[in-house]
């Protein structure tokens, strides 16, 4: 199967929320609803390490890998928390670890008007931007 994850870097969750409702995604990941989620799930309050995010993604990615079985390709949407070069890479080593095959990673900058540094846009495979008025 082959997977396609669209990254997004933007400066609201609401702009992240409107270009989640107007595409068909198999599964959507948002890094600081999971820390909220995880924040709120915690008796204590405490807040997640990036660790603990990050083996909550990768359950949240195996499912999702499981339920789109027999599928020809599955489409993911995911919100970077950060967007630098360590992120970027860390991120495809983290999605390739749990398939045989390279993934497909484009980027969608939505009303930014800052840019990463340099050397960050190479790193995806397409990148789209969009200004909402």
């Amino acid at each position: 199967m082959k997977l396609h994850v669209e990254g997004v870097w933007c400066k609201t969750r609401t702009e992240f929320e409107r270009l989640a409702k107007s595409g068909d995604y198999d599964l959507i990941i948002s890094y600081f609803d999971i820390f909220n989620r995880l924040i709120k799930s915690d008796p204590y309050g405490k807040e997640p390490s990036d660790t603990i995010i990050s083996l909550y993604i990768r359950k949240l990615l195996m499912r999702c890998l499981d339920d789109s079985e027999g599928k020809d390709q599955a489409k993911i949407l995911y919100m970077f928390k950060t967007l630098d070069n360590g992120s970027v890479l860390g991120f495809k080593e983290f999605v390739n670890d749990l398939l045989e095959e390279p993934v497909d990673l484009d980027l969608i900058i939505i009303n930014r008007c800052d840019y990463p540094k340099r050397g960050v846009l190479s790193k995806f495979d397409n990148v789209r931007f969009i200004d909402h008025d």
